[in-house]
């Protein structure tokens, strides 16, 4: 089969591998299309610390069930695999209601051969019903890789309890922050802020009807924008979906008393500590908090919000080509022209 090899960092491409075969009490999945993440862009660029050359990564894949031996996922069957394909359900995480910290977890494309790929293989300790979600026959498979991105949205979103009525600021316009902005809608968020210094990428979060105010901070401080359209009294959830760090302390000025903060874009390792002024903090009570993955049962949510049209994944979805074009793909996602990029591995 044709697949992309990861052979170190700047390091990959197109090579014939072998297939694999059908595990004993698993599932050989004939993988149709498979969402290029950003997090494989940077692996990609840089490695990864539990991503061992050579190896196939992409952990966004869907396509059919082409060969099982497990008679609870037959031949046939449409599906999308949830990334956290295994757990170990005894760690302390496990036994805590923790699950996406397993100590154990199994994840395609990281511990377990990936979808950038003609062919992907579940063993039978990962075929469940948390891993295998069944997509109907006339949905468009290319429109579901999203599924995964709209998981970890969704859960820190539960985790922050936005709720209807909220006003909600998210600051990045890139695929998450848009992200952000349809979910908070779809849970009933009022009002719905989204700031953005880069003018094609703001431009391009108009084609969401989930966002009410688009603002550029060049052009007005996002704090004068924030004051007028919540009465003065500030926003109840503000989201951080940007590496910078600048932006994670300017949220605390952002939210009214006793609101949220979510930090959900992950800093780079050599530039990680922010200062805040935690008299802000203490007088406002504020409620500071992280967002990393999600548990297990959230994905098949995901694709329940995908597949219902609550996420309008058309919207998402702007690039769609070949696995070969691969290299293409990561180039419109890191200059902002693509929002969500899927690869074909059979054209």
């Amino acid at each position: 089969m044709e697949a992309v090899v990861f052979r170190g960092p700047e390091d990959f491409g197109l090579e014939e591998v072998e297939t694999p075969k059908c595990p004993k009490g698993g599932v050989l999945i004939k993988v149709d299309a498979v969402g290029l993440c950003g997090s494989d862009v940077r692996t990609f660029s840089s490695g990864h610390f539990a991503v061992t050359p050579p190896y196939i990564l992409g952990h966004e894949a869907a396509g059919e069930i082409v060969e099982s031996d497990n008679e609870n996922y037959p031949k046939g069957e449409k599906i999308v695999i949830n990334p956290l394909v295994g757990l170990c359900g005894e760690c302390y995480y496990c036994t805590h209601d923790l699950k996406n910290h397993c100590e154990n977890k199994i994840t395609l494309g990281t511990n377990l051969p990936g979808g950038y790929a003609q062919y992907t293989a579940l063993p039978e300790d990962c075929c469940t019903d948390d891993t295998i979600v069944k997509v109907p026959d006339d949905f468009d498979l290319d429109l579901i890789p999203l599924a995964e991105t709209t998981s970890s949205v969704y859960s820190v979103q539960e985790f922050a309890r936005v709720k209807e009525g909220d006003d909600v600021v998210i600051m990045g316009a890139g695929p998450l922050g848009n992200l952000h902005s349809a979910i908070a809608k779809a849970r009933g968020a009022r009002k719905v802020i989204i700031s953005e210094p880069s003018e094609s990428r703001l431009e391009m979060a108009h084609r969401f009807e989930s966002t009410d105010v688009f603002n550029n901070p060049k052009e007005e401080p996002l704090e004068k924008c924030v004051e007028r359209e919540t009465n003065g009294y500030g926003a109840d959830v503000v989201i951080v979906a940007c590496p910078v760090g600048a932006a994670q302390e300017q949220a605390t000025h952002l939210v009214k008393p006793r609101g949220t903060v979510v930090l959900f874009g992950g800093l780079p390792k050599d530039n990680c500590h922010v200062s805040f002024d935690s008299n802000l903090i203490h007088y406002k009570e504020l409620n500071v908090v992280g967002g990393f993955a999600y548990a297990p049962d959230v994905f098949a949510k995901a694709v329940e919000l995908i597949v219902e049209k609550k996420i309008d994944a058309t919207k998402f979805v702007t690039h769609i080509m070949p696995l070969k074009d691969i290299k293409e793909g990561i180039k419109a996602i890191k200059t902002g022209e693509a929002i969500k990029v899927v690869l074909k591995p059979w054209e």
